[in-house]
């Protein structure tokens, strides 16, 4: 893959956000889940890195959350600002994070850092401007996947874009390699259950025969095999729970 500079990947998202607008967004629905999954409480402070359209801040707004959000698009910032007018939203780098060490309870970055021209340098910017005991969310997809292998190709719908698919154990091992200690590893479960959301399309057929049978199928895929992680993590040298990846 030829090198790409931040500017050029900024332009391609600039192209994608004003082309696409809130079209290939994940509905309002699927973002609560990732508060779930960290245990985030009201009064709390959170930072979304690469925030794209701003509907996971949208959502902490909702649990009385100050949120915070990141992204190196202006027109992602600009679509964040109209989703989530409440809160704090900038045009940044994930590698270079403006902010102050120490500063959230909850770092998110959902989808995104596969796409960062240096992983390793943004996971250490998430970590310096997390509290001590923050809690870390970070959603990536899996070289693995079962479907791709099925359909003979591999990548999501931003491939073109200097994407970096990993296995399970290697994403853990990068996590570990920048100090990040496992909490929990689970599937990305929206395309399981997105007929279930509100306003989700599809006839009586879909929603209650074809809807709950691919949503079994999807559970019953082994989560090496999933086509999406999503890890919570902590501080190495202080995470409370033992990892939970088979």
């Amino acid at each position: 893959m030829p090198t790409l500079s931040a500017g050029a990947v900024k332009t391609w998202y600039n192209r994608h956000y004003a082309a696409k607008g809130l079209q290939t967004m994940r509905p309002d629905a699927a973002y609560p889940v990732f508060l779930d999954l960290l245990g985030a409480t009201p009064g709390s402070r959170l930072l979304d890195v690469s925030c794209g359209a701003g509907s996971l801040l949208a959502a902490a707004y909702a649990r009385s959350i100050e949120s915070v959000g990141v992204d190196l698009s202006d027109e992602a910032v600009r679509l964040a600002k109209r989703v989530a007018p409440t809160a704090e939203v900038a045009v940044g780098a994930g590698e270079a994070l403006a902010f102050r060490a120490g500063t959230f309870d909850y770092v998110t970055c959902l989808g995104s850092l596969e796409h960062f021209l240096d992983m390793g340098q943004g996971l250490e910017e998430m970590k310096r401007v997390a509290k001590p005991g923050a809690r870390f969310c970070i959603m990536v997809p899996n070289q693995d996947f079962i479907g791709w292998k099925v359909l003979g190709h591999q990548g999501t719908a931003q491939q073109d874009i200097n994407e970096h698919l990993q296995s399970l154990a290697a994403w853990r091992r990068l996590f570990e390699a920048h100090g990040l200690g496992v909490v929990r590893a689970s599937p990305d479960r929206w395309h399981a259950v997105r007929w279930r959301a509100p306003g989700a399309r599809g006839g009586v057929v879909k929603r209650f025969l074809l809807g709950p049978i691919l949503e079994l199928a999807w559970r019953l895929i082994p989560l090496r095999w999933q086509y999406q992680f999503v890890f919570v993590l902590e501080r190495r040298d202080q995470a409370s729970r033992a990892s939970r990846i088979p």
